[in-house]
């Protein structure tokens, strides 16, 4: 899905703060014996903080039943205010209690973070005279942009040195405890001008800053301003889901804003002091000319009549003479696509534009052009995407197949570079890299040993790329190919210091599911660790959206692999774009029980394939995968030995009234169509708590700033799980993370944190040993 300042609503109160019956909760987690989750930690079920119980009802149209009333009595939830306030406090208490108790909680923290200390950084780019890149030396909060004194390509050798040149820009300064993170960038043509969006807490919103490359920043002064010291004075905000894309002759660019909110405002226009649940309506694509104020912006485009589209803006690369406007209405893969000639258009209102694509049929994407010539991605009659072009002078307008559609592989992207295209194919989730020429013919594939993920950085007017490859078990391979030379070579590896790859090992694995479908799965695991059906495992998934769960690389994984033994589980369910957009649209809408289909028989897989032990199967997933570990949950507790869901879509039927909640549409179906609402009904966790079974220990995870899915979905599936099912045997907890969002820009240390409380408790659970 769409994948900031204290939040005032969710402060910490002290203990005695809270109400007597809240405080008699505490006191039990240290009194009473253990129910089912390990032998060291005190707990008991009926003793969770209370929640008032309202009578709202909602009224919903059924195709088949007419009117249906839906209680729900924790709509409160849904509001800031003192009442939300003192229930998600003794909430975080009550889980902090239980949580403090787990035997290995510090020392998994501290392990984590040792592993996590090693150097990241990404491939350089050149603006203007100089070559720009992120890096983190270990455990810095954000990356940090670093460049070279010049035109030269930096040379770094395979053992990491530190991050080379000079620093253009600390996100790290602007925050004592580094929750600014950069959500977008981009350099002016001429290199002289760097417009970045920061994002505070993780919000989705940002405000957009100005900076001259001639100005890095002064890390040196106190009291940072918003944006850092020696900036220009632009100040844009309400920004959100943005691009930044500029005019090539560097005097403004165009971005994507919204209305300004009704609630107080926070730094990026977001709201402030409150849980921002408020629509995102009436998007307008702006053209921001430099020097001048946010206030005399042109409106470049906007469509009142649809208020809940959104609008982004391309320029062609090298000339600089095509702008292109993409609109989209959801988050399915499908655009229109209009074009207009910045030559003989002057930037406003009302520029002429040439509609290339008018209909929703599929999406569209301009990847490079040759003057009028334009090379396009799309799905168009495509499911695993094909490459097309079009020349903007042919008064028809005709498209031309380049390179078809491989029926076996998904066509993840394309670049042009010179006279090549790069291009990327997902096959059975493994990439693979080829050079095409212009005339669509196959000429080599780079890297041909390489199994894993892979994503290439280019110019159109380089002769050469690079590609960052990452695996399960690798960190990641910066990989350099100079056309000029048909040279392959590695030009940056990324070093680990408390972990050794080699110890550990990955495999996949194919599995049917109910329907007969043959799914893949990854399976991760400690060499030292048998499959002898004794093994913990952690099982994660998301499935939706059209997004690929490839293989990746996480220290914190492979640390739980080495000190506990745990079998990792990736796997790669219906709704994904694994196997293009039919396998995506097999997880969708009337088909999303697919998903969850898909992921009970991938316990199943593991258990009876002896990769893991019966009972002892944790399943994990966050977003859309969070409303699949709930569903799962709902569906087959008895399956599973533990189950934690971040940040989930659990309302299943309101999800469309806050944020941009109604973009999820086309994946879900939309709750108020009477249609649609009969085979929603039916697969909300929040409506389909099974009363009758005894669930596993259940964690889940939500954040005070997360303007996506708003944090009241994880609260009002708390509330009645622990409503619904007091005497459970296990516990049903809720997390709630302060000073972060849905995930994005999230600082290391928190992430760290984060992990430790999340996988002590999963191993806690699982009653997994120690291994020293």
């Amino acid at each position: 899905m769409f994948r900031h300042v204290p939040l005032g609503s969710l402060k910490v109160f002290r203990r005695a703060c809270l109400p007597s019956k809240t405080r008699a909760a505490f006191l039990s987690l240290s009194m009473t014996s253990p129910v089912n989750t390990g032998s060291s930690v005190s707990w008991k079920p009926n003793t969770y903080p209370p929640a008032a119980r309202g009578d709202h009802v909602d009224v919903y149209k059924s195709e088949k039943d007419g009117d249906v009333r839906i209680p729900d009595p924790y709509r409160w939830l849904e509001v800031d205010s003192p009442q939300t306030d003192e229930w998600t406090t003794a909430q975080e208490q009550y889980t902090n209690a239980y949580l403090e108790q787990l035997p290995h909680r510090q020392q998994l923290t501290d392990e984590i973070r040792a592993n996590t200390n090693f150097p990241k950084f990404s491939p350089p780019v050149l603006h203007g005279s100089r070559w720009y890149w992120s890096y983190n030396a270990g455990l810095q909060a954000q990356p940090v942009i670093y460049r070279s004194k010049d035109a030269i390509l930096p040379e770094f050798s395979n053992h990491d040195g530190g991050p080379g040149g000079e620093v253009f820009f600390d996100p790290n300064v602007l925050t004592s405890d580094g929750t600014a993170s950069l959500a977008t960038s981009a350099f002016s043509e001429d290199g002289k001008l760097w417009a970045y969006a920061i994002s505070l807490s993780g919000s989705d919103t940002a405000t957009i800053y100005v900076r001259s490359a001639d100005s890095p920043m002064d890390v040196s002064k106190p009291d940072m301003p918003a944006g850092g010291y020696g900036r220009l004075d632009e100040e844009l905000s309400f920004v959100k889901f943005s691009s930044v894309e500029w005019t090539h002759d560097s005097k403004g660019f165009f971005y994507q804003r919204f209305p300004e909110r009704t609630a107080k405002k926070d730094e990026n226009g977001g709201a402030s002091g409150t849980i921002d649940t408020e629509k995102d309506e009436n998007a307008m694509l702006c053209y921001h000319k430099i020097g001048t104020k946010q206030s005399d912006d042109l409106i470049v485009y906007q469509d009142p009549a649809n208020p809940h589209w959104m609008f982004y803006a391309g320029i062609t690369e090298l000339d600089g003479r095509y702008l292109f406007l993409y609109q989209t209405k959801d988050t399915s893969r499908k655009n229109l696509l209009w074009v207009t000639d910045l030559e003989s258009n002057e930037i406003g209102p009302n520029m002429k534009w040439t509609r290339l694509i008018d209909e929703w049929d599929a999406q569209y994407h301009v990847i490079g052009n040759d003057g009028p010539l334009l090379y396009i991605q799309t799905n168009a009659q495509a499911p695993q995407q094909k490459v097309m072009t079009l020349d903007l002078t042919d008064e028809k307008l005709e498209r031309k197949e380049l390179i078809p559609e491989d029926p076996k592989a998904h066509l993840e992207s394309v670049d042009v570079v010179k006279d090549k295209l790069v291009v990327v194919y997902k096959r059975n989730v493994m990439d693979e890299i080829y050079l095409y020429s212009k005339r669509g013919e196959r000429l080599e594939r780079v890297a041909e040993d390489f199994v894993g993920s892979a994503y290439v950085t280019s110019k159109q007017d380089q002769s050469f790329f690079f590609v960052s490859m990452s695996g399960f078990t690798m960190p990641g391979i910066i990989g350099k190919y100079d056309l000029d030379a048909s040279n392959w070579a590695i030009y940056r590896s990324k070093l680990l210091k408390g972990l050794n790859p080699l110890d550990f090992e990955s495999q996949q694995v194919w599995f049917s599911s109910k329907d007969g479908t043959r799914v893949p799965m990854f399976i991760v695991r400690h060499k030292s660790t048998p499959l002898d059906g004794t093994a913990p495992a952690i099982q994660y998934g998301y499935g939706g959206f059209s997004i690929s769960i490839n293989p990746s690389f996480s220290s914190t994984i492979l640390t739980l692999c080495q000190k506990f033994g745990f079998v990792y589980a990736s796997v790669n369910i219906r709704g994904g774009n694994e196997f293009g957009e039919e396998w995506h649209l097999a997880g969708t809408k009337e088909r999303k029980a697919n998903c969850f289909d898909d992921f009970i028989y991938a316990t199943k897989h593991l258990v009876e394939n002896k990769f893991a032990a019966p009972g002892k199967v944790a399943i994990n997933g966050g977003s859309n995968g969070g409303l699949l570990i709930a569903a799962c949950v709902n569906r087959a507790p008895e399956l599973f030995g533990c189950a934690v869901a971040d940040v989930g879509v659990m309302d299943y039927l309101k999800f469309n009234k806050f944020t941009i909640g109604h973009a999820w549409v086309s994946d879900y179906g939309n709750p108020d169509d009477p249609h649609d609402f009969d085979f929603m009904a039916p697969l909300s966790p929040l409506h389909n708590v099974p009363k009758d079974k005894t669930l596993p220990p259940y964690l889940m995870l939500t954040a005070d700033h997360d303007d996506r899915v708003v944090p009241l979905h994880s609260f009002k599936l708390t509330a009645t799980l622990q409503h619904t099912l007091p005497n459970n045997a296990n516990p049903i907890l809720l997390r709630v993370d302060k000073k972060a969002g849905h995930g994005g820009g999230k600082s290391t240390e928190k992430r760290i944190v984060e992990s430790g409380d999340k996988w002590s408790f999963v191993a806690h659970c699982l009653g997994a040993k120690w291994r020293d």
